[in-house]
């Protein structure tokens, strides 16, 4: 069935009240119809990866800040990450220079071959020298991301090195023992924008906040 039929008068009112009784089929309009069918959902869910339809990297963010982002950012801004993967070959398509620090070894030497030439990828172990690694290099940052360890303690860092009318990306905002990281940052005179919803390979309910101040990068 086609899309446009499927959104048809005849089939909302006639046939899907006959169809929605039936066994799978809920999970077949999910499958062929759906937000998380286009988003890539299924495919990320089936493979462990953060990867959209075609199977391109993508941030493990809500989807709401993935849209968000592909709308607004701009080729001239510089980015931070507390965590490295998959999503930071996004990054490196859409600005100019992306610096990440990564606490896995194993994880480090795999994702290092696949990066180009405007990631630099930092290894750090946990601890002071990790939390600090934004203070390494170029800086300060237009987008700092919050997506790692010890994400209070990033929290409390990265307003230190993040530029005028930078934002900060602050993952699973939703979880209590990142508390103390959010007040930190509202009592720093930012506000908080939560997106709730889905995100790649998770199947519960997730959050990623944007933290921003007036006039910032991302319009908001």
């Amino acid at each position: 069935m086609s899309r446009r039929f499927t959104q048809s008068d005849l089939f909302l009112t006639k046939i899907h009240p006959i169809l929605s009784r039936f066994p799978l089929y809920d999970y077949w309009l999910l499958r062929r119809k759906s937000y998380l069918r286009n988003n890539g959902w299924f495919k990320s869910f089936r493979s462990g990866k953060s990867v959209d339809l075609n199977e391109h990297p993508v941030p493990w963010f809500t989807y709401g800040v993935n849209e968000l982002l592909e709308k607004r950012l701009q080729k001239e801004l510089t980015v931070f990450e507390y965590g490295s993967g998959l999503g930071t070959l996004w990054w490196a398509k859409r600005v100019k220079s992306v610096t990440a620090v990564e606490h896995v070894k194993s994880w480090f030497d795999e994702i290092s071959e696949k990066m180009p030439q405007n990631v630099k990828l930092l290894f750090r172990e946990l601890g002071e020298n990790y939390i600090n690694a934004i203070s390494e290099g170029e800086h300060p940052f237009d987008i700092i991301i919050i997506d790692g360890r010890e994400r209070n303690k990033c929290a409390a860092e990265a307003r230190n090195h993040l530029s005028k009318r930078g934002v900060i990306i602050f993952d699973d905002t939703n979880r209590e023992k990142y508390s103390d990281g959010i007040i930190l940052l509202k009592e720093s005179g930012f506000r908080q924008l939560p997106f709730k919803g889905f995100s790649p390979i998770e199947f519960m309910e997730c959050e990623t906040s944007i933290f921003y101040r007036d006039n910032n990068v991302l319009e908001i």
